[in-house]
């Protein structure tokens, strides 16, 4: 195989194993698959049928497996209850705590996702950084742990398991977010809002249904922005990122494996480089910048450990995104499937070591 490369990277094999970059070959009789599977049929957004492929090692261990899409919790338990469903995949910590209860199966794991709040910072109130600065130090994150029963306040962009997770120590204080707030001339008015020239200052807060988890979230945040005297606007939508294109949001509740390969420099330059292809919040820093370049030249190891916590020191300070929770999720299993490990992530749930 043969690649052209738009900048320098030593990291080649990292990137080809993201879950966005597959190669693929296609002769006159379909497509030649590499992986434990191949696909069989499917039914866009109901059913993905799979196969076991018969060149890989132990394709007679295998069976037939099929991925149903389910996007409410409540059928997905139903399903789940009644055997219709070997996996539950992402439940919420309510219904998982039912099937606990009821003596079923089910596994928490390290997510290997982190839950973020991207701003808009090319118009709007979140132009100000001082609004963002406020909102950063008036948020408790321990609210959302306890509403999601798990997980753990963000240090940094990656999973704490991670050598090159952050260090940040995410600052919770209220009277300091209102003082910036003050300071800055966003003064409460007779009904208690922040108010400068006489516009209220309105957060507008999208998030999207297939991360359940983030609407939890968004509510718990909507009490804690009010007691700043924030008003907020909600919006639940079913592509996130078509939203984000259209640039007309204050704040995301975005959901993001950062590190499915175990290296951070895809997600990274994704997200914070200049011209990033998810560059959502306008980000623009030279330092970063720099700090990507020297990151292509060098492979894996100490450096590029070191440069990745320098990053997020960096971007906790210029405040792009706000750090919110290393997240847990919860995974209901069949007796069939009693002994299967969930991966840390929903990249690989159907993996060589599933068998029948």
């Amino acid at each position: 195989v043969n690649v052209t490369v738009e900048r320098e990277t030593q990291n080649l094999k990292s990137l080809l194993a993201e879950w966005t970059n597959i190669i693929f070959k296609k002769d006159d009789n379909g497509y030649i698959f590499t992986g434990p599977y191949v696909v069989k049929s499917l039914e866009p957004e109901v059913s993905l049928t799979l196969e076991p492929n018969q060149y890989y090692e132990n394709a007679e261990k295998r069976g037939e497996v099929i991925i149903k899409a389910i996007s409410d919790m409540a059928s997905m338990k139903l399903a789940f209850e009644s055997g219709e469903l070997d996996m539950a995949f992402g439940i919420t910590p309510e219904i998982a705590g039912e099937l606990k209860d009821e003596g079923k199966i089910v596994e928490t794991i390290d997510a290997g996702y982190q839950y973020f709040g991207v701003f808009n910072t090319a118009k709007g109130v979140m132009e100000d950084k001082a609004v963002r600065e406020a909102i950063n130090l008036g948020l408790d994150r321990e609210d959302y742990i306890k509403a999601l029963k798990g997980g753990r306040v963000a240090n940094g962009l990656f999973a704490q398991y991670f050598a090159f997770a952050g260090d940040v120590k995410v600052e919770y204080n209220l009277d300091k977010a209102n003082t910036i707030l003050e300071e800055n001339g966003w003064k409460l008015n007779k009904d208690g809002l922040r108010e400068k020239d006489g516009k209220v200052l309105t957060v507008n807060i999208l998030t999207y249904n297939s991360r359940p988890d983030l609407k939890i979230i968004m509510q718990v945040m909507l009490s804690q922005l009010n007691k700043m005297g924030i008003e907020a606007k909600t919006s639940i939508v079913d592509n996130i990122d078509v939203e984000a294109e259209k640039k007309e949001f204050d704040l995301i509740l975005y959901a993001q494996h950062t590190a499915p390969t175990g290296e951070p420099t895809y997600f990274l330059n994704q997200f914070f480089r200049t011209d990033g292809s998810k560059n959502m919040m306008t980000y623009s820093s030279k330092e970063v910048d720099e700090l990507l370049d020297k990151m292509g030249t060098i492979p894996y190891g100490d450096e590029v450990i070191k440069i990745s916590k320098e990053i997020q020191a960096i971007i906790y300070k210029d405040l792009p995104v706000l750090y919110l929770v290393d997240p847990e999720w919860n995974v209901a299993l069949s007796e069939r499937l009693k002994d299967y490990k969930p991966y840390c992530g929903d990249y690989y749930i159907v993996n060589s070591e599933l068998y029948k």
